[in-house]
């Protein structure tokens, strides 16, 4: 999206896990003001080799998440590694893109509760949410809620 538009988004910064390597590259591409790694290993090996700022662990990322020129934060990390941060973002009033399920599932009521709280917006962009999500915001022409069926009894 942002190679698409490069005159309309500005990435202030990246998070990884431990890909110093990767980083690089996307450091060099996107010119960042901050970098964030999983671990303070990582982040001093990348240190070395960039002149961004590079931060680490979750209070790096939610640094970065809370700064005031940040307006979106796309949450993406795997697993319950992210839900802090994604937190922190709807805390500050961000509008969060949701490409994990785990943020949901593990603390959905606080997160949402957080995002109305402080005029936050959650944007699924994971494949399943979002075309719920969609179909949600089509109003009157589309669904009013979404409900689990159970499923059907099997005969063998």
């Amino acid at each position: 999206v942002i190679d698409l538009h490069p005159d309309k988004f500005k990435i202030f910064g990246l998070s990884a896990n431990t890909s110093v390597d990767k980083m690089v590259v996307l450091c060099k591409k996107y010119q960042p003001q901050f970098l964030v790694m999983a671990d303070e290993k990582s982040a001093l090996k990348l240190q070395k080799l960039v002149k961004t700022t590079v931060l680490f662990g979750e209070d790096g990322l939610n640094q970065i998440v809370s700064a005031k020129i940040v307006d979106m934060v796309m949450c993406a990390i795997v697993g319950s590694s992210g839900m802090l941060s994604t937190i922190a973002a709807a805390k500050n009033g961000k509008k969060v893109l949701l490409a994990n399920k785990e943020s949901l599932v593990l603390a959905g009521q606080i997160l949402i509760k957080t995002a109305k709280e402080n005029n936050a917006e959650i944007i699924p962009i994971d494949s399943e949410h979002s075309a719920i999500f969609q179909a949600l915001q089509s109003g009157k022409n589309g669904f009013k809620k979404i409900r689990r069926r159970p499923p059907e009894k099997m005969d063998f």
